[in-house]
């Protein structure tokens, strides 16, 4: 299954590359003839497993998209409480890194009562302020730990890593903790394909989203100038040399077209699906049997 699937991926990112390469992005029809023409066989086999997908007749990189990523989120969570529902019993640990407001966890928390549910963040202020304004909100099975996903060691083996829009290299040191902590199961959905390496360079376009990401952007060149800040979305152990992150990948691409295709993420789906497919390469690599669609992924442990 390993090689298949490395096979599989490795097809649809060459594809997805090659439409880059000739510059066959930015244009909604054109970017969806890519996406199913190269990608259909991950569709599919995502389809057989996790079926509902929710129905995108947009663009992710449309604010329409941007919107409706919250539907995505909640399909994401009933996969989650689907595949975790299996392990009954005894009492499981979830881990939710980068969880900002513990939103995520604190839902699962009350959907898998057998289940532990630990959320860490680098702030803990938007934990406490979620606490404040949704009171009664948090159940007893949640808990909240200050952490930096950078430079994390967790006390429990969890039996799965999930996150929810995981910025730019958060998403892959996501997939590191679960890799590291040896969780069976990795479940998340990632965001800001342009933050990968800690780039906060986007290339300019017309358009509302392409500003939104520029504004944003700047805050975080702002925010990295500030040591009080600057770990909280970037570190040394995600530069530009580490990406590529799977072997398959560095046959097919650079690190230079990989973070130009970051900075042209942000106004293609294109772009976003071969970050993406970089890093489904990277956990077959490493042991995973994975399934991927529209920014979110599957991942389990084989054996």
């Amino acid at each position: 299954m390993s090689s298949d699937l490395i096979d599989l991926g490795s097809t649809a990112l060459a594809g997805l590359l090659e439409e880059y390469r000739a510059g066959r992005i930015f244009d909604a029809s054109l970017e969806r003839a890519a996406m199913q023409r190269h990608a259909a066989a991950l569709t599919q086999r995502w389809n057989s497993r996790f079926p509902g997908f929710p129905d995108h007749y947009f663009r992710f990189t449309s604010l329409r998209g941007l919107h409706h990523r919250g539907k995505r989120d909640a399909y994401l969570r009933d996969i989650i409480v689907q595949q975790m529902s299996r392990d009954v019993g005894q009492e499981r640990t979830i881990v939710n890194p980068a969880c900002v407001f513990g939103r995520h966890a604190r839902d699962l928390a009350r959907r898998l009562r057998e289940h532990r549910l630990i959320a860490i963040d680098i702030d803990p202020g938007w934990n406490r302020l979620y606490s404040i304004l949704r009171p009664g909100r948090t159940p007893g099975n949640y808990r909240f730990v200050q952490g930096d996903i950078f430079d994390l060691r967790l006390d429990v083996q969890p039996v799965a890593v999930v996150f929810f829009g995981a910025c730019g290299a958060l998403s892959d040191a996501a997939m590191d903790l679960a890799i590291r902590s040896e969780a069976p199961r990795l479940m998340g959905r990632t965001c800001c394909h342009e933050n990968i390496a800690g780039n906060t360079l986007v290339t300019r376009r017309r358009g509302a989203v392409n500003r939104f990401f520029r504004f944003k952007n700047r805050v975080l060149r702002w925010m990295r100038a500030r040591p009080r800040f600057g770990g909280f979305y970037f570190s040394s152990q995600y530069a530009e040399d580490r990406y590529p992150r799977s072997d398959a990948a560095k046959r097919l691409t650079t690190s230079q077209e990989l973070i130009a295709a970051g900075r042209d993420s942000t106004d293609s789906d294109v772009c976003r699906a071969i970050i993406d497919l970089d890093r489904f390469l990277y956990l077959c690599e490493a042991g995973f049997d994975v399934w991927y669609q529209g920014e979110l992924f599957v991942a389990e442990r084989r054996g």
